[in-house]
């Protein structure tokens, strides 16, 4: 048992340290229990109090070289163990979003893997009590040197959870994919108010857009670049072709 021991002990004394070294944490802890909506505003600080004093004994009951005193740390772990479950398990069920502060400052809210180490931390801690008066043959120097280190560690990785979960668990910020960028006529240099399709206007279109004006549709003025239809007909499908100097002095000498 003396691996369990070196673990619970340690986690205790962990979370003891993180409420207690220094008024800041204190107080930054009484300020975290009403957003878990388990303990009235006006009892805030006396159950903050009570839980930093219990860690306490249950780090000073584990150091003790007595058997009776070991069984009385682990069973009043194993009590706040399951408090600590309760609680965390209803902080959940209201999804209040608060955060764990079991060991310190932290910005993880509280979660299944919280309850679920608080579980498994009591199941131990209360399996370890009575094992501990069934009566074991003594460990040998190294044996318990081994086994108070294994628990140490373990104790330590359980306080870091949090830490673990971020530096190992999947990426929650994302970057969302780039949004295509919208392709755009460019004007050519040189035209105002016309874009890259006027490139196809036929002749009397891309006169007009020289003089500032594009004409989309029909001609509005049909007579300025082209005469009416009737005149443009004659022998052949060609328009008449209007007379010149040198025709009017033929016929003059005619």
């Amino acid at each position: 048992m003396i691996a369990v021991r070196a673990m619970i002990g340690v986690v205790f004394l962990i979370a003891f340290l993180s409420k207690s070294a220094g008024r800041g944490r204190f107080a930054a802890f009484v300020e975290s229990l009403p957003a878990m909506g388990v303990v009235p505003p006006r009892l805030v600080g006396l159950a903050a109090a009570a839980v930093v004093t219990a860690e306490g004994a249950v780090c000073a009951l584990l150091i003790a070289p007595s058997d009776v005193a070991t069984v009385a740390g682990l069973t009043l772990a194993a009590g706040l163990l399951s408090v600590f479950a309760a609680a965390i398990a209803h902080t959940i069920r209201r999804a209040t979003g608060a955060a764990c502060r079991c060991f310190g400052a932290s910005a993880a809210p509280l979660g299944r893997r919280h309850l679920v180490r608080n579980v498994l931390l009591t199941a131990v801690a209360a399996a370890a009590g009575p094992m501990t008066l069934g009566g074991q043959a003594p460990a040998t120097a190294t044996g318990a040197l081994v086994a108070a280190a294994a628990g140490l560690v373990v104790g330590v990785l359980v306080t870091v959870l949090d830490d673990l979960a971020e530096l190992f668990g999947p990426s929650r910020a994302r970057r969302p994919p780039d949004a295509p960028r919208a392709h755009t006529n460019r004007r050519p240099s040189g035209i105002s108010g016309t874009s890259g399709r006027n490139n196809h206007a036929s002749p009397d279109q891309r006169r007009g857009a020289r003089g500032g004006t594009v004409f989309a549709g029909p001609d509005p003025h049909p007579g300025r670049d082209q005469a009416p239809a009737g005149t443009r007909r004659a022998a052949g499908g060609e328009g008449r072709r209007p007379a010149t100097l040198g025709d009017r002095t033929r016929r003059a000498g005619g």
